[in-house]
């Protein structure tokens, strides 16, 4: 119906893909009507009626669908519109992570469920360094693949119940239910591998990573990432000061001595 764009009375069910795949599926139905939906981008749907009679639509049948097919087509297209605009509010253009805003509402969600339970939270603030050197020698092009890299390693190392956001430019931010306390630094070194791993010729990229958890470190959303983001600059602070290596000092000038002159007489 969707390729073809054309209407079909009083189909046989029985060799429609989901009937194939499942036999006892549409093993009582034996007439479809079926109509195409387009919208103003084209076909976006079919919608179909069965009935477990043979030959049980008529014309009559098919004009009515046809009637409101139109109808129905604007109500799914205006659904989708709706969707790619709440969707577009809560992601983040370029790595498809959440945003911010999806971030800190799920963050407040979670809080609320931690609080009822007595259970802990970490908020780990993840920063890349080195990335403004890639986006200078290279390109944005080029720390755009990278960005997208790490998002989904970020993705690839969490739990099916962690959560991944993009805070803008190279920073992440991940939410570690039921993480706190020592159980937290083994993740916390995986997720400072990530960075190394993803590799850019020519260039030394690494990741800071910062850690707090609920309720030792703050009781909502804004002091919990405020205590992660100054623990992630601390890191990032200590490992600048650590890839410094110091000019040796100047060498002391000493006074030259008068030279002592052996003559022969």
């Amino acid at each position: 119906m969707a390729e073809n764009r054309k209407p079909l009375v009083n189909g046989n069910p029985a060799v429609e893909p989901g009937s194939t795949a499942s036999p006892s599926r549409l093993s009582i139905l034996r007439s479809a009507l079926a109509v195409p939906l387009e919208g103003p981008r084209g076909v976006i749907g079919v919608m179909t009626l069965y009935r477990a009679d043979r030959d049980a639509f008529s014309r009559d049948h098919l004009r009515i669908l046809q009637a409101i097919s139109s109808k129905v087509s604007q109500a799914i297209e205006n659904a989708l519109v709706f969707q790619r605009l709440e969707d577009s509010a809560t992601t983040d253009y370029l790595s498809g992570l959440p945003n911010a805003r999806s971030l800190f509402l799920r963050l407040d969600s979670e809080l609320a469920r931690c609080q009822r339970g007595g259970e802990p939270i970490s908020v780990v603030v993840c920063d890349l360094d080195g990335f403004k050197q890639v986006n200078d020698h290279l390109g944005h092009l080029e720390g755009n693949r990278l960005l997208k890299e790490v998002a989904e390693t970020l993705q690839k190392q969490c739990r099916e119940y962690d959560y991944v956001a993009r805070m803008g430019g190279d920073e992440f931010v991940l939410l570690l239910p039921g993480s706190g306390g020592a159980a937290i630094q083994a993740r916390l070194d995986e997720l400072r591998r990530i960075a190394i791993e993803t590799t850019i010729p020519g260039h030394t990229v690494a990741m800071s990573v910062g850690e707090a958890c609920y309720p030792r470190d703050g009781a909502d959303a804004e002091e919990l990432l405020a205590a992660a983001d100054k623990r992630m600059y601390s890191a990032k602070q200590a490992r600048r000061k650590a890839s410094v290596i110091p000019f040796p000092p100047p060498p002391v000038e000493r006074p030259h001595a008068t030279p002592l002159v052996v003559g022969m007489a």
